[in-house]
């Protein structure tokens, strides 16, 4: 039996001597795996398709229950070729992907929303977006989707609408009084707003969000904390995205 699906490939890893090995999201069973035979070689008509930050076209035999696959033929739908030019871009883009495998489900109600939040981040870092305003609103979406974004809205011990700072330990804004007492520094009141924008906006207001300055660095250190405690998701690739940014 022959299926095709469309797949966004989010890693690539040496197998045996001529072969990879491939994660990949879908739309329809989530995150699976494939063994891509003699994609090492120089004559392999798939090396080229399954690269890391690319859409496929991916044609295999399907079984239920399983979740790694020999992969047949792969065919490039969209390559995003300045995620693979670009350090930066490509920086984000590891972070996004190394979130997506920590976080996404296989074969789940929700893989189909998956697929199209990170299509979304694929196209607006090939498009020039800004890079941490784009990661910082993907983390937001992922967090929405499965029910752990921040609270901004109200301090999260007490209910009051005048908040002072933001914990990721707490899950959200902290009033005054709460805030000293967990040891949090007070932040800014652009900065409170700021944060608040970007967990309410997400991807779909990417370019309005852009116009008001964009997400900071301090915006995804907290939800990347954010990710770790609450959702067991700890980022190894965030940490050489800080360092690539700083140094930009």
């Amino acid at each position: 039996m022959n299926d095709t699906v469309s797949a966004l490939i989010l890693s690539q890893s040496d197998y045996r001597e001529h072969d990879v090995m491939i994660r990949v999201l879908t739309a329809e069973y989530g995150i699976i795996g494939f063994i891509a035979a003699g994609a090492r070689k120089m004559t392999s008509k798939n090396a080229g398709s399954i690269l890391p930050y690319t859409e496929a076209e991916i044609q295999f035999d399907y079984k239920e229950g399983k979740t790694l696959f020999r992969l047949k033929t792969a065919r490039t739908k969209q390559l995003f070729r300045p995620l693979h030019e670009d350090l930066l871009k490509s920086a984000a883009a590891a972070v996004a992907c190394e979130l997506c495998a920590g976080m996404a489900s296989e074969a789940g109600e929700t893989a189909g929303e998956e697929y199209a939040m990170l299509a979304k981040v694929f196209k607006a870092l090939n498009e020039g977006h800004d890079a941490p305003t784009v990661i910082a609103l993907y983390m937001c979406d992922l967090m929405k989707l499965f029910g752990i974004e921040p609270d901004v809205d109200e301090c999260v011990r007490c209910g009051s609408t005048v908040v002072a700072a933001v914990s990721a330990r707490e899950g959200g804004f902290l009033c005054a009084q709460h805030a000293e007492q967990a040891g949090v520094p007070a932040a800014g009141v652009m900065d409170l707003k700021r944060f608040r924008l970007l967990v309410k906006g997400g991807l779909e207001h990417l370019e309005l969000i852009e116009k008001t300055g964009g997400a900071k660095m301090g915006d995804l250190e907290i939800l990347a904390d954010m990710l770790k405690l609450h959702a067991g998701t700890e980022l190894r690739s965030f940490a050489f995205f800080k360092r690539f940014f700083a140094i930009e």
